[in-house]
């Protein structure tokens, strides 16, 4: 059976578990440099060629992938693969779009030790910077971020003002060159702990939503997120296709 985080692909076609297994490895920034060919690709996951074919053929028509003549395939540049789908949650967009100006309220920023959040992400290095906001609009409150960094990018965030920024991205890029390629967002429903309530606003028995990203250069960690939504106040829009 092809190798997948989703569980739920063992009842589907090769060719669609083979589709999501690459994926999920395009996401996650591990083809930028080579995309492997059909030869290695039916070595590597032990499938016929048509099955690869068939996987590709998908992948081409999603827009994560681009085949040119007597080249080989390729991932499609990032900047391409944005205007095809948008998936990435972005609550600075969101407020963009409902016309209203954000909100930004700087609760705490500086460096921390997370074993455990460390163990989880694989890094060696226990201590993150974290940047802890409040924001929404002039009227309300839509979410509490707490945005964790690797210490080596704490400097960029020093001297920015966090309450006139909406995407922590561009100070991460003007700062450091660095640039956000890949991620993976994951949503889940949860009860907030009673500070999470107070600074929301809402009641503790109010079921609110968490965004956990993590974000990659290439293979880079960049940052870890926790974002957690107050339902009623925020509304998700994925775009897809052409």
């Amino acid at each position: 059976m092809i190798e997948s985080q989703s569980h739920a692909n063992a009842g589907l076609p090769l060719w669609a578990q083979l589709a999501e297994a690459l994926r999920e490895g395009i996401e996650a920034g591990r083809y930028y440099r080579h995309f492997p060919s059909e030869p290695e690709l039916v070595e590597r996951y032990k499938v016929s060629r048509s099955t690869v074919r068939e996987a590709i053929r998908y992948l081409r028509s999603e827009g994560y992938l681009e085949s040119r003549q007597g080249k080989g395939t390729f991932v499609v540049a990032r900047e391409s693969f944005e205007s095809l789908h948008n998936h990435r949650f972005s609550l600075a967009g969101r407020i963009a779009e409902s016309g209203l100006e954000e909100v930004a309220e700087l609760l705490w920023k500086g460096l921390i030790s997370e074993p455990a959040l460390a163990h989880r992400l694989g890094l060696e290095s226990e201590e993150f910077y974290l940047i802890e906001r409040l924001r929404g609009s002039q009227h309300e409150r839509l979410a509490l971020e707490r945005a964790y960094l690797p210490r080596a990018n704490a400097d960029s965030f020093e001297d920015v003002d966090l309450t006139q920024v909406g995407s922590l991205y561009a100070v991460l890029q003007s700062g450091t060159g660095i640039t956000v390629t890949a991620g993976a967002d994951e949503v889940s429903a949860a009860m907030p702990s009673a500070n999470e309530a107070e600074l929301l606003g809402i009641a503790e028995t109010e079921p609110v939503l968490v965004v956990e990203r993590t974000a990659y250069s290439h293979q880079e960690l960049v940052e870890f997120r926790r974002t957690i939504l107050v339902p009623a106040r925020v509304r998700f829009r994925s775009e897809w296709g052409r």
